[in-house]
């Protein structure tokens, strides 16, 4: 799955001195399209929104239905004015994989990869961190208007080393929104990576980060299968 042309020793070097680093053409190319066709067409997505709000009504609907989709949007800005807040479409990979759902879904061989031993392997190489156990992985879709506001990723309850993103959008322009930034603590973007296609983001945990607001004359959705390589 991953290219056959991939040079670890340069992207390794960056990651340990920058933190962060894009890795251009990732996976192999007949991959990269098979996973961009299934999360266009086949997956079942559902509004990704914060677990410790109140869901508008109609949220789940909102997935086929323009209309809805446009007042949850304002209803999710009215509240991002203030507080730490995002909204994107997701499907989360892991449970999926456990619970044995939408059987034949091509993103359940993407998650046993993720966790097999010669991947898990490549990580530690790439990454310099020899305790890394796992990987999470959702599938992500940012739709126009959706967006990740300011936050580093740390979690309490797991031991994320570093966040990834498989970029699977084609022809990304950077004025479509959806860019994945870097702040320092005086709240300025100190680099932003373009979800190029087939590109691979990886950075280090906790990082400052934010995904900026999918503008709408994108002409197309921001896909991609993100997650983290986690020590526990």
């Amino acid at each position: 799955m991953i290219s056959n042309e991939l040079e670890i020793a340069p992207y390794r070097q960056r990651l340990l001195s920058q933190g962060r680093v894009q890795i251009p053409g990732f996976l192999q190319e007949a991959s990269a399209e098979r996973l961009r066709q299934c999360l266009r067409d086949e997956v079942p997505w559902q509004p990704a929104l914060r677990t410790d709000r109140p869901v508008p009504a109609g949220a789940e609907a909102a997935i086929s239905s323009e209309a809805m989709h446009r007042e949850l949007l304002q209803a999710i800005y009215q509240r991002a004015r203030d507080d730490f807040e995002f909204v994107f479409d997701r499907y989360r990979m892991i449970e999926a994989r456990r619970d044995g759902l939408d059987p034949g879904l091509v993103l359940h061989v993407v998650v046993d990869f993720l966790n097999s031993p010669p991947f898990l392997e490549f990580a530690r190489e790439l990454t310099g961190d020899n305790a890394i156990r796992m990987v999470s992985a959702i599938a992500a879709r940012y739709r126009s208007g959706h967006f990740l506001k300011l936050h580093n990723d740390k979690a309490g309850d797991e031991d994320r080393a570093f966040a990834y993103v498989i970029n699977l959008s084609q022809g990304w322009q950077a004025d479509w929104g959806g860019l994945l930034q870097f702040l320092d603590e005086g709240q300025n973007v100190i680099e932003t990576f373009t979800p190029h296609w087939n590109s691979l983001s990886l950075f280090r945990v906790p990082q400052a980060h934010q995904v900026s607001l999918v503008a709408p004359w994108a002409k197309d959705d921001r896909y991609s299968i993100t997650g983290w390589f986690r020590r526990s």
